[in-house]
């Protein structure tokens, strides 16, 4: 693990003396208060040239900033992020794209972006992950990380519980549609979330939290995506997103897990043995995208053309009688994802009640209305195949989340 605990820093300020590179420290108004002016008090007691940019408190990782950050630095600089999820993501693309050495000092176990190789940031209003620059090495202050805002430690345990339910979409994948799939990460993140779950209230508590969401971008970088982090319930937390819910994301991507986990349990009841009463659905493609237009206002264009070709497969009558015969061969297998992850429910449930992690999107401000469009449309954001998929390739997604789910 590249992951460094530095008790007062002095790891990191012993590293940075050994660099050619001239640090440039890029933060947030609140996470240069949190550590980065101590940080910066031993760069000038230790006489080392730096740069810093402090970005607003709400700075999100879109298009302003990056450009702002670019602007600043030049190929004779170290970036060094001092701050969470947007802090970060802005850094290690800035860094990937001017291809400059970036290191991360944490300041909340809020969220699994920090060892990752990819970065989310909002283009055109809506969240999209791109290739990014992974940091060399991670140093994180034990007593930082305890004394972050709650809230940010609810988002990073969001984050980090969402892996159950991507897990299940990657095995579902896995099973058919024949997805490659990497046992040794998927088994280290499901067993890297279940001991940081089984360790709520204790003393090491935050510390697991911030190691398991830095394990979960470094299994992202083994992989080459965000297969092991990532699933049915981060669509739905960026289509939330991008109706403009500006919560952390990791709260977003909390309660959408029992959204997905819901979608799993409803399998549980379902024939997949009659699989092949679905061979005759057909989607209207005129229909699909005048929905498209009108519920992703302004990049409608990018959505349809990144995802008509799935559509036309999903008619295409040899595709179809493949993947159902598929599903119905492995439909013990599948059922088995269903009833592993339903069975971890009372467990999640209990332990989001332990931290005070309210699931019931209304007390968050989410509209249960906004909740139906984004288990309708999520999907689309990704080309990636998850529970959403499975029932939209029924044709029985939308009769889902109107009767069943919502």
């Amino acid at each position: 693990m590249i992951l460094i605990w530095d008790e007062d820093y002095n790891e990191l300020i012993s590293f940075l003396k050994g660099q050619k590179e001239k640090p440039f420290l890029l933060c947030d108004e609140n996470t240069f208060n949190a550590c980065g002016k101590s940080i910066v008090e031993k760069l000038k007691k230790e006489q080392l040239d730096y740069d810093l940019l402090i970005l607003p408190n709400d700075a999100h990782a879109d298009e302003k900033n990056i450009c702002k950050v670019m602007l600043n630095t030049g190929d004779n600089h170290l970036i060094v992020s001092i701050g969470s999820g947007s802090i970060t993501d802005i850094a290690r693309f800035s860094a990937y794209k001017q291809k400059l050495r970036f290191i991360s000092v944490p300041t909340a176990p809020s969220m699994d972006g920090y060892a990752s190789s990819v970065a989310a940031l909002t283009i055109d209003g809506l969240k999209t992950t791109v290739l990014a620059s992974a940091p060399e090495k991670i140093f994180a202050n034990i007593e930082v990380i305890k004394n972050s805002p709650k809230i940010l430690k609810l988002a990073g345990f969001g984050d980090l519980m969402g892996k159950f339910t991507a897990l299940s979409d990657w095995k579902l994948a896995n099973i058919i549609v024949e997805e490659d799939i990497n046992w040794e990460v998927w088994n280290t993140m499901y067993n890297t979330c279940e001991k940081t779950l089984k360790n709520i209230g204790e003393s090491e508590f935050e510390k697991l939290l911030l190691e398991g969401l830095v394990k979960s971008g470094e299994l992202i970088a083994v992989v080459g995506n965000s297969r092991p982090a990532s699933g049915s319930e981060h669509h739905i937390s960026h289509y939330l997103e991008f109706l403009g819910y500006d919560l952390f994301h990791g709260i977003k991507v909390g309660i959408s897990t029992f959204y997905s986990i819901k979608l799993y349990k409803y399998l549980l009841n379902f024939d997949l043995e009659d699989i092949e009463r679905f061979q005759d659905v057909r989607i209207d493609i005129d229909e699909w995208k005048r929905e498209i237009e009108e519920n992703f206002p302004k990049i409608q264009s990018r959505i349809i053309g990144e995802n008509i070709e799935r559509i036309k497969d999903f008619n295409n009558a040899n595709y179809r009688a493949e993947i159902l015969e598929r599903i119905k061969n492995k439909r013990n297998e599948i059922y088995g994802i269903a009833k592993s992850l339903t069975g971890k429910e009372s467990e999640l449930l209990e332990g989001y009640k332990k931290l005070g992690f309210s699931v019931d999107p209304e007390e968050w401000g989410i509209k249960k209305e906004d909740i139906k469009k984004a288990l309708l449309y999520s999907l689309y954001i990704r080309e990636r195949f998850t529970i959403l998929t499975l029932y939209q390739f029924l044709g029985i997604l939308k009769e889902l989340v109107q009767n069943v789910i919502i």
